[in-house]
């Protein structure tokens, strides 16, 4: 009687364990799925790998330690603009999406990764928060932007993203029941997406509302004294949770996560860097406000635990995911940015020289260690994100002026709304001024966000207008609160009527940035004249 060799009997015994897990794997795995997370506010600084303590995010610290940590990415200061230079690959300048309250984009004009990619067979999906649209909830916006689905919360006004939460699913209207949490909604539309999609290759825009204001619990908080920390542990525990889902559904290997932040830091903790203060945070054009977290993880495809020192910004993701995928660009479709595919996946690449930042009509150009703002600004940004000190290299500003200005040389606003150019120069003339008395009295002290915010078209955070409103107040009699604030400007001739700043200048909403120009003014002439 013959005998089996032993490995023959166990290939035999395996054969069909072999052949179930086939049959439950995903049978399309030649193009990798994409998903693209941008969390909201978070930041370089409350990340744990980039040292941001005190938050601490192990989910994401594992992601990183098994793949690839950029050390170098540049967004623009406010999710809006940062948000279209995602999407489109192109600067604010040539798209008109400056500011939050002028983000919308024209697929037409300027195609969308989303777009590019689900011609191209991808099934897509956006989940969390969109922006990009006019006006906010504009059911139609995610279909013409090129997604498939979608579970996005599109108002701009309505503090109703968290619990209790009113989204829109696919188009059409969701209202949660108030026990419920908005983050856990989409994260389980996302979940169901993936399984539905699993045999054919996925693109998902991850835009979580996580960790943007209004402050509230999670459902792991456990009382309200660290809110900005549950928030950012929350999502961070949502990493993991997405993970994990990947490993279930047998699509880890094949699926390319990358994970940002649309700009600097909103709220305290703001976090550190490396365990110290960062310079700036959110609206502002300093370190702190540009600088973001980029993890990119894909077992098998990235290498693990590796850093890379190369500048990188927003404009480079879309033609990074098209290298990636395999996916071709449009005929005569341009970039600002250029694919870090390379780099992901552990090649040199071609490092890029400098990167760009925008936000309204401020600006600046900067490389390794220079930065050079559009008002001829100069710093040295060795020590970034933590300072930024005046600069003297005649060399190194002759050479970042000749990009710059050849950058600029080509600007277009041809997508923006002839209505829109016709407020943009509408807008008050004399605001720079103003905004420079309210600097000189202490009201303010960041010119750049109201300069880019107080303008028709454009939106103003109301927390910012009601610290406005009270210092303002505090210069002609003491006030200690909105509301008597509101009744001290009324009473110097500033205010005509309190009803619409009751009404906007509270927690959840947004002002007119028409209106707070105005009030700009008001203020700094009766500081004048006072």
């Amino acid at each position: 009687m013959k005998r089996f060799p032993l490995t023959l009997l166990i290939m035999l015994l395996l054969a069909p364990l072999a052949a179930l897990h086939a049959a439950d794997a995903p049978k399309s795995a030649s193009k990798p799925n994409i998903i693209l997370v941008l969390s909201d506010d978070v930041g370089l600084s409350r990340i744990g790998c980039y040292g941001g303590a005190p938050f601490k995010t192990p989910h994401l610290d594992r992601l990183a330690a098994a793949g690839l940590r950029f050390e170098r990415c540049y967004s623009m200061p406010l999710c809006g603009p940062s948000r279209a230079a995602l999407l489109t690959g192109k600067y604010p300048f040539r798209t008109g999406a400056t500011s939050n309250g002028n983000s919308e984009i024209n697929p037409a004009v300027h195609p969308t990764i989303s777009l590019v990619l689900q011609r191209a067979g991808y099934a897509t999906c956006a989940i969390g928060k969109l922006g990009q649209s006019a006006p906010a909830e504009d059911a139609a916006a995610p279909k013409r932007l090129g997604f498939d689905e979608s579970m996005l919360w599109m108002g701009r006004a309505t503090p109703d993203r968290y619990w209790n939460p009113r989204y829109y699913r696919n188009g059409a209207v969701v209202q949660g029941k108030p026990d419920e949490f908005g983050p856990d909604l989409t994260h389980a539309f996302l979940v169901d997406f993936m399984k539905r999609h699993r045999e054919r290759p996925f693109f998902v825009y991850y835009s979580a509302v996580l960790s943007h204001g209004p402050f509230v619990r999670t459902p792991d908080s456990k009382d309200d004294k660290s809110l900005v920390l549950d928030m950012v542990t929350y999502l961070d525990k949502q990493m993991g949770q997405l993970a994990a889902a990947l490993d279930e559904l047998r699509l880890r290997e094949n699926t390319i996560i990358l994970f940002t932040s649309d700009n600097g830091p909103y709220g305290n903790p703001l976090g550190t860097f490396r365990g110290r203060p960062m310079i700036g945070s959110k609206t502002e054009l300093t370190e702190g406000g540009v600088r973001e977290p980029l993890i990119v993880n894909c077992p098998g495809r990235v290498p693990s635990g590796k850093v890379c020192n190369d500048l990188t910004d927003f404009t480079d993701f879309f033609p990074t995911v098209l290298e990636l995928t395999g996916v071709k660009a449009p005929e005569g479709l341009k970039f600002d940015g250029q694919s870090i595919a390379p780099q992901i996946l552990g090649e040199p690449g071609r490092p890029r020289s400098w990167v760009y930042a925008q936000v309204g009509k401020e600006y600046f150009i900067a490389d390794q260690r220079y930065k050079l703002y559009g008002d001829g600004k100069f710093v040295d940004i060795s020590d970034s994100p933590l300072a930024e000190t005046p600069a003297t290299d005649p060399d190194a500003k002759r050479r970042l002026q000749a990009a710059l200005d050849q950058l600029r040389a080509g600007q277009s606003l041809q997508s923006v709304k002839p209505e829109r150019l016709m407020l943009r120069a509408a807008a008050a003339p004399d605001l720079k001024a103003d905004v420079q008395v309210l600097v000189e009295n202490k009201i303010i002290c960041d010119a750049a966000y109201w300069l880019a915010n107080a303008v028709n078209g454009s939106q103003v955070d109301s927390p910012r207008v009601a610290e406005l409103v009270i210092a303002a107040a505090k210069k002609f009699k003491p006030a200690t609160n909105l509301d008597e604030a509101m009744d001290v400007l009324k009473q110097e001739g500033i205010l005509s009527s309190v009803a619409y700043w009751k009404q906007h200048a509270v927690a959840g909403e947004r002002c007119n940035g028409a209106n707070v120009a105005r009030l700009v003014n008001k203020i700094a002439q009766r500081l004048k004249a006072k």
